[in-house]
């Protein structure tokens, strides 16, 4: 159902209702097929509101998948935190927490996937020739995941680190963003399945990688 225009609301409030909006509908029907009258409409402000928040729909599309990186970065921080203040933190057990929490989508079928799609189609097709994952922040999350790892696996450098890092990220983005496609060529994986191979395959590569010359 679409907001209501709403008399007294925040700035911020505005702003807020225009990514959630934004996430909505270009999901739903794409970044083409969606018009800067239809955000504003479900968010319930005057058109206006777009360029002087955002300075325009390709900033706002931009804002939107920065607002979804940001939380997915923010959540990860917690589980590295809690993990490593935990009393016996080792490898797999933050590699489960981090591949569950990823794959959580996967196995709600959550209100994350519709995102994740557009991922994949974004990727594929892009609409932008900006970044739209804020860099800086990215490079803050994997810093942070390289130096957990060489804490926790004894002889890994810092070097093989940042391979392992991104060969993780592979391991857990590849069914994720495409799990439609695997499905049909392999049938559909339990996710409890794969979040157990996926932490037992990323151990055992990782503590290699620390042990190889």
């Amino acid at each position: 159902m679409d907001f209501q225009v709403k008399n007294g609301d925040s700035s911020a409030q505005v702003r807020e209702r225009l990514l959630d909006a934004a996430e909505k509908l270009f999901c739903e029907r794409g970044f083409s097929n969606t018009s800067v009258r239809d955000l504003t409409r479900s968010a319930g402000c005057n058109v206006a509101a777009v360029n002087y928040h955002f300075g325009g729909k390709d900033q706002l599309y931009k804002a939107m998948f920065q607002r979804h990186m940001g939380k997915v970065f923010t959540e990860q921080i917690e589980i590295i935190n809690e993990v490593m203040n935990s009393q016996k933190p080792t490898l797999e057990l933050l590699l489960r927490r981090m591949i569950e929490k990823a794959l959580e989508p996967l196995a709600r079928q959550n209100e994350r996937m519709p995102m994740f799609k557009l991922i994949v189609r974004e990727t594929l097709n892009p609409h932008m020739k900006e970044d739209l994952v804020e860099l800086e922040a990215f490079r803050d999350f994997i810093e942070l995941v390289r130096n957990v790892l060489v804490e926790l696996v004894p002889g890994l450098s810092a070097d093989k680190a940042m391979l392992c890092f991104y060969s993780l990220e592979g391991l857990i983005l590849q069914p994720l963003l495409f799990c439609d496609f695997y499905a049909e060529i392999m049938g559909a994986v339990p996710v409890e399945q794969l979040v157990e191979h996926s932490v037992c395959f990323a151990a055992k590569g990782i503590k290699a990688a620390a042990e190889s010359k």
